[in-house]
């Protein structure tokens, strides 16, 4: 028979609007129990373990682990400022990871912006300052050894995957201008974390830019525009051409892929 001011599991569950079969659980860890049972094992709640049961869900909407939540209740204040401390360390990690994946759409939402500029029409833009890590030399080594170089690169400066990174290749402007079809890149790039670990530095300036859509065997079309912007206008180029995905795709859809390619203006 129901005591009064005692709840049956049903009202229990619906006052603190949680499912039933979350409250058997609970009895089952030992981690919060009914008051008494009665027949036919009907359970049995006071209205004062409702407090017990808000202060147990208000500690796991803080993703504390029930056995945690267990030894708080049953120790002292210090488990309690132990456990808090660890959750606020966990906090501070997800917050972190956030305000990666936060930085890492905003720069391909950027890349998206320059995506949807006119295509192979060649641009002179200002830019600053760059800071960059290289991969080994690319010359003489095979197309293998360059995704090799590059998952390495991104691994060692302990970032997620390449695509979710600014990542390039390298090309002398020499090599370019005697050869608008040759594929013998210097380097592979990320972008740094920092200029103190840089390994190469983009140079602030003025730089011709163009945006391709096509495969990577048609890239040909846009360094030969640049190039011959560059001698129309009477614009020596100098150091390297940077090349770069601004929307990266699978290698079956390559007609999507949507290349940038900036070269910096010498100075006079």
């Amino acid at each position: 028979m129901k005591k009064k001011n005692s709840l049956r599991i049903a009202e229990l569950a619906e006052l603190v609007d949680i499912n039933k079969r979350t409250l058997h659980y609970y009895d089952e860890i030992g981690l919060f129990s009914p008051e008494f049972k009665g027949e036919n094992d009907y359970r049995y709640y006071t209205l004062k373990q409702v407090f017990d049961l808000s202060l147990i869900l208000s500690l796991k909407e803080l993703n504390m682990p029930l056995a945690e939540i267990k030894k708080v209740l049953s120790g002292d204040f210090h488990d309690f400022k132990l456990s808090l401390q660890s959750r606020l360390s966990d906090v501070d990690r997800k917050l972190e990871e956030l305000e990666r994946i936060r930085h890492t759409i905003d720069r391909k939402l950027h890349y998206i912006s320059i995506a949807e500029r006119p295509h192979m029409e060649v641009e002179l833009i200002n830019c600053t300052t760059d800071h960059l890590v290289l991969s080994h030399p690319m010359e003489n080594r095979s197309p293998t050894d360059w995704i090799m170089d590059a998952i390495a690169l991104v691994h060692d400066k302990d970032l997620h995957f390449l695509a979710n990174n600014e990542y390039g290749t390298l090309i002398n402007v020499d090599k370019k201008l005697e050869n608008p079809f040759t594929e013998q890149y210097d380097y592979f790039y990320i972008k740094a974390a920092s200029a103190e670990s840089a390994t190469h530095t983009k140079p602030a300036g003025s730089y011709l830019r163009i945006v391709f859509q096509g495969p990577e065997e048609e890239l040909h079309q846009p360094y030969q525009k640049l190039i011959d912007f560059s001698r129309q206008h009477t614009l020596p180029l100098d150091g390297y051409f940077y090349e770069r995905a601004l929307h990266d795709t699978v290698h079956d859809n390559q007609t999507n892929l949507i290349t940038e390619i900036q070269v910096r203006v010498k100075s006079v």
